[in-house]
């Protein structure tokens, strides 16, 4: 952000790309499309999207206009007059939010994402990405520069409590070789940002209301009173989504027991080889999951009533406590890890009916990752669905949203209905070909959780006894093999 100044007039806190091309542009046209874009960028900064603007604001930015030609004088700044409708507005500044904007960047389509952080989030420890992951990520052009930062993982093994190997699965040996890499989600969330430009991501803007207009369009409100329409709402804000709470989604369904995360540092390296390890026991496991030669991501699961535990030097003792007598590579990662990668987390889950349940879109609102399909983490799913998720959508979108500029001759001289109606066609594509993905995968998922989580002794002993005898490559991890295609 600049100080921009027209003809002796300042105005603070408007992009840099306004004073750019604000003093080489010669089109007094340009000019006012680029003066009506700053408008909207002051009314959002300060609050006054959908009110009338101060009449100091007014003076300021109507002073530069009519200096330049936009408006004859500086009281015609036009109080009633409000910005244009959005294209897309996505809520949420996660995985989903910045994967499904820059599907829709890569495509043409402009879109918003409002983050109610002030800057951007990278909470959480890690996650790990599968084939079907990477394949999005390649098509979002992100996939290389992700690859160069951690390894890839040759293989699984499950393991009892006491160390002795269940079973030992090399994740080339079935039908198709399987990527699998623990990525820090920090690096994952700058990655899918980095290249989306700077105007396309407003910080501090915490959505607390939707609301449906007259025509289709739809109006959010911030924290604060400021208002904005747009044609596209995605909800991409999480389990707890404003959007999907606005379209009756039912709240998830707490699953029985809570994951504690975290990443551990090796300084010197470590030598802990490149196969992931998940260790069972009775109503307890632990996984480990070498990321490059200095990180490793894990975690502890274990069944509780879901009481809450804030205080970071506690959840790092409870995790302790239910692995100590355990293999030292798990407690040895739990003491190393900093205190600020350390998460703890209710596991919880919401299933994607088509029918019985509220619409997965409603007119043009519609959501993506958590806040769709909240699912466990059981087959390490969750965030590499809201990557396949943003592929889909944004292809589907691009074919009814403009990508050109100026537009189509058939697209300029589309009324609202029409558009309306084919963005609605576009969603209900969207939600079809998706839900027929979640729901059999969140369902799995669950019952994959129910079966590693049982607290009986001998009933672990004989689960152990079917996982080493039944379970291949290609029957347990065939979910990955999944395809979203391609933004075209």
């Amino acid at each position: 952000m600049a100080n921009s100044t027209v003809r002796g007039c300042s105005l603070p806190g408007t992009p840099d790309w306004f004073s750019a091309h604000l003093h080489t542009s010669t089109s007094r046209l340009e000019v006012g499309r680029q003066f009506s874009q700053v408008q909207a960028c002051f009314s959002c900064r300060y609050g006054l999207l959908a009110r009338k603007p101060s009449t100091r604001l007014r003076k300021r930015v109507g002073v530069c206009a009519a200096s330049i030609g936009i408006l004859p004088s500086e009281e015609s700044f036009p109080s009633a007059t409000k910005p244009p409708a959005h294209d897309v507005i996505i809520i949420g500044g996660g995985i989903a939010g910045f994967a499904t904007a820059l599907a829709l960047h890569r495509l043409g389509v402009k879109s918003t994402v409002m983050e109610q952080s002030e800057e951007l989030r990278v909470a959480g420890s890690a996650i790990g990405i599968w084939s079907n992951a990477w394949r999005a990520l390649e098509t979002l052009g992100v996939a290389n520069s992700l690859r160069n930062q951690f390894i890839k993982l040759s293989g699984l093994e499950l393991l009892r409590d006491d160390g002795s190997v269940i079973k030992s699965l090399n994740l080339s040996e079935g039908s198709r070789d399987i990527e699998l890499r623990g990525l820090e989600r920090k690096a994952l969330v700058e990655a899918l940002r980095k290249p989306l430009p700077d105007d396309q991501v407003v910080y501090g803007s915490r959505v607390v209301s939707v609301k449906q207009l007259e025509g289709g369009y739809t109006e959010v409100q911030c924290e604060g009173g400021q208002t904005m329409q747009t044609k596209v709402l995605i909800g991409c804000d999480g389990v707890g989504s404003v959007v999907a709470k606005w379209m009756n989604m039912k709240e998830p369904c707490y699953a029985g027991y809570v994951a504690t995360r975290g990443i551990a540092e090796y300084p010197d390296g470590h030598n802990l080889g490149d196969r992931a390890r998940q260790i069972l026991g009775s109503g307890v496991r632990a996984g480990f999951v070498p990321m490059n030669a200095n990180k490793a991501y894990w975690f502890v699961v274990f069944n509780s009533s879901g009481e809450k535990l804030t205080n970071v030097d506690l959840v790092r003792k409870e995790a302790l406590d239910y692995v100590r007598l355990w293999p030292t590579m798990i407690t040895e990662a739990i003491n190393r890890s900093p205190p600020e990668t350390l998460s703890r987390k209710r596991l919880a889950d919401r299933w994607m009916w088509p029918v019985g349940g509220p619409p997965l879109y409603q007119g043009g609102v519609t959501l993506a990752g958590d806040a769709m399909h909240p699912m466990t983490p059981n087959l390490g799913q969750g965030g590499c669905c809201a990557l396949e998720d943003a592929v889909v959508l944004a292809r589907s979108l691009s074919k009814v949203l403009v990508t050109t500029d100026p537009p189509a001759a058939a697209w300029a001289t589309r009324s609202q209905a029409q558009e309306m109606q084919e963005i609605e066609l576009a969603l209900r594509s969207y939600t079809e070909e998706r839900w027929r993905r979640m729901l059999p995968l969140a369902i799995r998922s669950n019952i994959t959780g129910a079966v590693l989580q049982i607290d009986n002794d001998f009933v672990c002993s004989v689960r152990n006894m079917i996982i080493s005898s039944f379970v291949t490559v290609d029957r347990f991890l065939d979910h990955t093999n999944y395809d979203c295609g391609s933004l075209y």
